[in-house]
């Protein structure tokens, strides 16, 4: 099997979650020595008519992607429209993973993206969702690794199914929604929060409060 990834993030392969997570995915889809898989970035829109051909003459396809404001970023939007409908029997596959932990916050994007491979003639293989991915951003080492790992499993498994299996999926989503006693030490950690998060905000150059609102009247 000869699977295409095209890594759908705006943002740099450098600093990408995206490349990282399609990454760990394709070694573990490559771990049992008998199939080929190859990522390919959109954040390089020089390489565009080539890609156009790539998707054209390949029928195993997954395009992963970071969950913006409940929506697939709109980079691939654009590369989606030079894209045309296929006569191939091809299947197309989605790795979805946002920052919110709650699997329910990434449902709204699923249902398009259950509905996106047939404006190309294509089978949908399925969405493989995750929340919780924003701290991938600023770990590193064995808590890098440890977060990357479920990946790699899920690109073992998908080697033999061929397809992102619902139950499964759903069960490497979770949690959907927190408990009661989850939003009860959440509202308590509440401060600390917030004291961790100025601290990251000053990490990624912002010096402003972060609760400005600029743009309100």
């Amino acid at each position: 099997m000869s699977l295409i990834i095209f890594s759908c993030s705006p943002r740099p392969k450098n600093t990408s979650n995206t490349a990282a997570i399609a990454e760990a995915f394709r070694n573990g889809f490559l771990s049992d020595k008998k199939d080929n898989a190859d990522i390919y970035y959109i954040s390089e829109r020089s390489k565009w008519n080539s890609f156009k051909n790539i998707f054209k003459e390949n029928n195993e396809i997954i395009f992963a992607m970071p969950l913006f404001v409940e929506c697939i970023p709109g980079l691939l939007l654009e590369f989606l429209e030079t894209l045309e409908p296929k006569d191939a029997d091809t299947k197309i596959g989605f790795i979805l993973q946002g920052g919110f932990e709650e699997a329910c916050q990434l449902r709204t994007c699923e249902k398009y993206l259950e509905k996106l491979p047939s404006y190309f003639n294509c089978k949908y293989s399925g969405t493989l969702i995750k929340g919780g991915m924003f701290a991938l951003s600023i770990v590193s080492g064995k808590s890098r690794a440890k977060k990357l790992q479920p990946f790699f499993e899920m690109g073992k498994i998908y080697s033999k199914e061929k397809l992102f299996e619902k139950s499964t999926v759903t069960k490497f989503a979770s949690p959907e929604k927190y408990s009661a006693f989850m939003v009860i030490i959440a509202t308590l950690l509440s401060p600390v929060s917030k004291i961790a998060w100025k601290f990251m905000a000053r990490k990624f150059g912002a010096n402003g409060r972060l609760d400005a609102r600029p743009f309100e009247i």
